[in-house]
């Protein structure tokens, strides 16, 4: 078997929904599935081939398509294994354990930290290490378009959650010996810029694709009676009356010499979608699987010294891979990973500055951010003022109308001269006299000195409105 790994650059941001209904709550994909770069070299050799290449080609799974994975740094990302555990109220990053190796589950330590089961994101993990891939998602509303009166269309409005332009995932076709000829074909027909995903026709799904030399954990041997089976991607399988199951036996796992599935141990999850064929215009039989990241344990029946790559159904469009003993899901005397945990990879420079350039969304939040970070500053700022500098301003005969006069300055002046105005009115006339004793002016000055002048105004504002009101019942 022979293998293309590629990279796939997001130059738009792309929309791969979950599930294909068009009505409710739609989510995104956080990676991108295999069919995608089958869909774009059947769109470019199917009508060119004979029906024998065609079916070698995209239907019998002699080349399978990759699903594509967010990475970095020239490791490919995986989905986070089923059988990680950590404590509750605590990050995986503080302590992580490898549930089937774990000896006693029924320990006192370990219910009172009440382990809990991770399953989302992706990891990169080398060397003893996972590091967690920061997938970044968009959210834009958009609207139908109502060509006969030229305006948006009532009642159509749609909302797009979708994977951030700049992102970077990695994929790799594999090519058996039957497909080895077409080797060179299909990676002229995914190298360049290709659309993928949703709304291709409008301002998504622009893509980049190279080729690109990435590095991945591989299948391990192991000398234990055991075998553990990660879902690199998703799994599906068929019964004997060909209808799908979620209780595979170890056979369909790829082992064929009386191996049995500890299911106590494995940790399993599922999903469900009916899939839209474009050529007949109606939905397929839905499909049903087993999720990425799921863990097998399977209990050995002897010497074990080949493992499978790929098991189930539909592997041409990226479902069926596995890998067996791969070192992440290794683990000490006690249970605890010996792959350390780190902190988020953040997501490269090019992620950021679309996100920061493209989204008038996060405009807005941040500077609804900054608003409230104001307020709050303002809000503690004249509580600590009144609450320290109060008894100063107490037993003074109508002070309070001096309050009264500061707001009214602050309501009418520019805030690049409301401090020399409001210092200029302490400072002279009758009411200077009151200002000096007990140092009032100067502790008024230094709450001024407390703000620049994009804040100033309403600082002074809200400070003279709760002095005024203490005042004038002291």
């Amino acid at each position: 078997m022979s293998t293309i790994k590629l990279k796939c650059t997001l130059l738009t941001d792309v929309i791969l929904n979950q599930k294909s209904a068009t009505e409710g709550n739609r989510k995104t994909l956080d990676f991108i599935p295999g069919n995608n770069f089958l869909g774009i070299v059947a769109s470019a050799l199917y009508d060119e081939v004979d029906r024998q290449d065609a079916l070698i080609l995209f239907h019998t799974g002699d080349v399978k398509f990759g699903d594509a994975h967010p990475s970095v740094e020239g490791i490919r990302g995986l989905k986070i294994p089923a059988s990680m555990y950590y404590p509750k109220l605590k990050k995986m990053t503080d302590e992580c354990y490898i549930h089937h190796l774990i000896p006693n589950l029924d320990a006192v330590d370990l219910k009172n930290k009440q382990l809990k089961q991770c399953r989302s994101g992706f990891y990169c993990f080398s060397r003893n290490e996972g590091r967690e891939v920061q997938t970044v998602m968009n959210f834009a509303i958009k609207s139908a378009y109502d060509k006969a009166n030229r305006r948006s269309k009532d009642e159509m409005m749609y909302g797009y959650e979708s994977l951030a332009k700049g992102s970077t995932f990695y994929f790799e076709v594999d090519f058996n010996d039957k497909s080895e000829t077409y080797r060179e074909k299909v990676k002229s027909c995914l190298i360049g810029k290709k659309r993928i995903g949703r709304s291709r026709s409008a301002q998504y799904g622009l893509v980049e694709i190279e080729e690109f030399n990435f590095i991945q954990p591989e299948s391990v041997e192991t000398n234990v009676d055991y075998v553990t089976v990660y879902a690199d991607g998703r799994l599906i399988f068929l019964d004997e009356f060909g209808v799908p199951t979620f209780r595979p036996s170890a056979k369909d796992l790829g082992f064929s010499n009386g191996e049995e599935i500890c299911w106590e141990k494995s940790q399993i999850r599922t999903f469900q979608y009916a899939p839209w064929n474009f050529k007949r215009q109606t939905y397929d039989m839905d499909r049903c699987g087993i999720e990425k990241g799921s863990v097998f344990v399977v209990k050995l029946n002897g010497a074990c010294t080949s493992y499978p790559k790929y098991v189930g159904c539909y592997q041409n469009e990226g479902f069926g891979k596995v890998i067996c003993n791969p070192s992440f899901l290794e683990a000490d005397k006690d249970g605890k990973s010996v792959c350390k945990m780190s902190e988020t990879c953040s997501p490269s420079t090019n992620v950021l500055n679309a996100v920061e350039n493209n989204s008038l969304l996060l405009k807005y939040l941040k500077k609804k951010k900054a608003d409230d970070d104001l307020r709050h500053r303002i809000y503690s700022a004249v509580n600590d003022f009144v609450s320290s500098n109060l008894k100063n301003f107490k037993g003074e005969e109508r002070f309070a109308s001096q309050w009264g006069a500061i707001r009214g300055i602050a309501m009418r002046c520019e805030e690049n001269r409301l401090k020399e105005a409001i210092l200029d009115y302490i400072s002279h006339g009758v009411a200077s006299e009151k200002w000096e004793k007990k140092r009032r002016n100067e502790i008024l000055k230094c709450f001024l000195n407390c703000f620049s002048e994009a804040g100033l105004k309403k600082a002074v504002i809200n400070l003279a409105a709760e002095m005024g009101k203490f005042c004038k019942w002291s």
